[in-house]
C-alpha cells in the first residue's frame, strides 16, 4: 500500500493519518485472503476510510463489487476506496458512473465530494512474472547490499555497467512489486527504498537462481579470477562443516570462454570427489561483490531450494548480517 498511500500522500498534503490497532483483526479470513485492507483519515475529514486493494488481478463486477462494499462497511464502519493497479477507460466509466470510490496510484482518483482527478488515457500495469528480471534482481540486491535509500537511474548507471533505460526499466519493476515508491515526476523522479527488512521478506520471493550453466574442472585450472561460490562459499565463512574437496565457483559467460579447455572435464568421466564445479551465471558476480566471493544474497538465490537443513541453517546465519 506505500505507492498508494504516498500518492494520497502527494495530493492532500503528509497529514494523512493511518489507524491500525482499533481495527485490527477487524476483517474476517475469506475477506483478508483476497483484499488487504489500510485504513486511515484524511485531512479535515471525519469519516473514516479503509483502502482495499485485491490481492490478485480481479474483473471489475459493479454488482459484486456493491456487496463487497455493504460487507466491508458492515465489519469497519468505514468507507471502502478500492486500489486498482490497472484499469481500462471503460472500466474507470462504470465505477464513476456508480460512484465507487476508487485510486489507480500515480494516475487517478475518485473519491465523490472529496477529490477526483480523472486521467484521460489508459495505463495498463504491465504484468510481471514470477522472479525478477536480470536487470532487476541486480538492483535490488545492489540497493540492500548498500543499504540505499534514494537513487534513480543516472545514479546507479555510475555503479552498475547497464545503461539508463535498462535501469529505468528495473527500478519500474520493483516500483511494480512494491519495493520502492517514487516521488517527484519526469526528470525530477526519485525511486525510494521501503524499510530495509520490509524490503527484503516481500523481495525475496522473487529472486531466481543467478546459475544458468554448470562446467566442471580438474585442480589444474587457473581459478584466482573465479568468484568463490556455492557450499564452498558457505564453508569458506565458517558457517558450514564441509570436509568436501569439490570447489564451487562462479563466473561469466566471457570469462567461461577464456577458461583452458585442456582443465575442462566431462560430467560423466569424473572419477575422483577431488574437482571444481564453475558456474555461469546470468549476470557478473562482480557487479555486486567487492570481495572473491559472491554477494550473500546471490548466495541465498543460488541455494534457497536446497534440501539440506545444514545449508539452510548455514544461510539464516550469514543473512543475519544483512539486518545488522
Amino acid at each position: 500500500m506505500e505507492k498508494t498511500l504516498n500518492y494520497l500522500r502527494e495530493i492532500f498534503g503528509v497529514n494523512i493519518r493511518t489507524e491500525y490497532g482499533k481495527f485490527y483483526n477487524a476483517f474476517p479470513m475469506y475477506m483478508t485472503e483476497r483484499y488487504k485492507f489500510h485504513f486511515l483519515k484524511l485531512p479535515t475529514e471525519d469519516t473514516s476510510y479503509v483502502l482495499v486493494k485485491p490481492l490478485e488481478k480481479q474483473d471489475i463486477n459493479i454488482n459484486q463489487i456493491k456487496k463487497q462494499i455493504k460487507q466491508i462497511y458492515s465489519h469497519s464502519k468505514s468507507v471502502p476506496i478500492f486500489v486498482f493497479e490497472s484499469l481500462r477507460l471503460s472500466q474507470r466509466n462504470i465505477l464513476v458512473r456508480n460512484q465507487i470510490p476508487f485510486i489507480q496510484p500515480d494516475n487517478q482518483i475518485y473519491i465523490p465530494n472529496i477529490m477526483i482527478n480523472l486521467s484521460q488515457k489508459e495505463i495498463v500495469a504491465k504484468e510481471y512474472a514470477e522472479e525478477f528480471s536480470i536487470a532487476a534482481q541486480v538492483t535490488y540486491i545492489y540497493l540492500l547490499l548498500n543499504d540505499i535509500k534514494e537513487t534513480n537511474a543516472p545514479r546507479l548507471s555510475m555503479e552498475i555497467p547497464y545503461s539508463k533505460i535498462t535501469l529505468n526499466r528495473a527500478l519500474t519493476e520493483l516500483v511494480s512489486r512494491e519495493l520502492l515508491y517514487t516521488e517527484g515526476n519526469a526528470t525530477r523522479k526519485i525511486y525510494k527504498t521501503i524499510e530495509k527488512d520490509e524490503m527484503w521478506e516481500k523481495g525475496k520471493k522473487f529472486l531466481f537462481n543467478p546459475v544458468e550453466k554448470v562446467f566442471y574442472a580438474n585442480y589444474d585450472l587457473d581459478h584466482r579470477e573465479l568468484f568463490i561460490s556455492g557450499e564452498t562459499a558457505l564453508s569458506r565463512l565458517g558457517t558450514m562443516l564441509n570436509d568436501s574437496t569439490i570447489g564451487f565457483f562462479a563466473t561469466t559467460s566471457e570469462k567461461i570462454k577464456s577458461l583452458d579447455e585442456n582443465c575442462l572435464v566431462n560430467k560423466y568421466d569424473i572419477v575422483s570427489d577431488n574437482y571444481l564445479v564453475i558456474e555461469q551465471f546470468r549476470y557478473n558476480p562482480g557487479f555486486l561483490s567487492k570481495t572473491n566471493y559472491i554477494d550473500i544474497i546471490s548466495l541465498y538465490a543460488q541455494l534457497k531450494d536446497s534440501d539440506d537443513e545444514r545449508i539452510q541453517i548455514a544461510l539464516e546465519e550469514l543473512l543475519g548480517d544483512l539486518y545488522d
